[in-house]
């Protein structure tokens, strides 16, 4: 493979569905030709993500990486698809949902997101009915910091946060697939929106931060060498495919 390319899916290749539809067949084509493996980091579900192979026209990936990191599935998929037992077992170790739910106590206005969105990796909670959401997540961050070593608070878009094991996250999880599947790091290029996409920008060299990313990721790009990322000038799939063509995956 001459690249790898790990995107977020929801705000980064979805929110304008003529660029998406633009870069999807591009996309295909070097898939096809061998010339790029794609995966799927983002904060879906896997039924969510194969929906979206008909529903939103998403080229199949040839790996996902589910629920923020926790998750990791490699193809044929299907909606009883099971994740990488590697994977899980490696984070089960050191995560139990009871004690990440303890973070989470006594912050008003916090509410649970739905079931299918809590495993038992992987604990969130929307902050955007609290008094002070910035304030929320600050606070509950600052519980779990004692707990480092084992759990980490992810704050994105203004409204949501997730608790995950410490040794997750997008960033973690992309790094063990490509060593799994014996490729190479100076291969990849990732591209996001939020602050859940952050750690993927912490652990490789090439990024792509779309024109309407969250204030919390392009925070993240302002610390970083303006030459390990690019921020697009174009919104959505469109500026992911800007990105592409300025690291030269992609013909301009």
């Amino acid at each position: 493979m001459s690249w790898i390319l790990a995107s977020d899916v929801d705000g980064t290749l979805t929110g304008d569905q003529q660029s998406l539809n633009h870069l999807a067949p591009r996309l295909r084509e070097m898939q096809d030709a061998g010339r790029l493996f794609l995966i799927y980091s983002t904060g879906r579900r896997l039924s969510q993500i194969i929906s979206g192979f008909a529903d939103e026209g998403l080229p199949q990936p040839n790996a996902v990486i589910c629920q923020v990191g926790t998750e990791i599935y490699l193809p044929p998929y299907r909606e009883d698809s099971r994740p990488l037992e590697s994977w899980r077992e490696r984070l089960l170790a050191q995560y139990r949902r009871d004690e990440a739910l303890v973070f989470l106590e006594g912050i008003d206005g916090l509410a649970l997101q739905p079931p299918e969105f809590n495993t038992e990796l992987k604990t969130s909670c929307y902050l955007d009915g609290c008094p002070n959401p910035e304030h929320a997540a600050a606070e509950i961050i600052r519980r779990v910091q004692p707990a480092s070593d084992r759990y980490q608070a992810v704050w994105s878009s203004g409204r949501d946060l997730d608790i995950l094991p410490a040794a997750s996250g997008k960033g973690k999880a992309i790094e063990f697939l490509i060593k799994l599947r014996e490729m190479s790091s100076d291969q990849v290029i990732v591209a996001g929106d939020s602050g859940n996409d952050a750690t993927m920008f912490e652990h490789f060299r090439r990024g792509v931060v779309v024109a309407n990313a969250q204030p919390e990721l392009l925070r993240v790009a302002e610390q970083m060498n303006h030459d390990r990322v690019f921020v697009a000038s174009l919104p959505y799939a469109a500026g992911v495919e800007e990105g592409l063509e300025f690291y030269g995956v992609l013909s301009s």
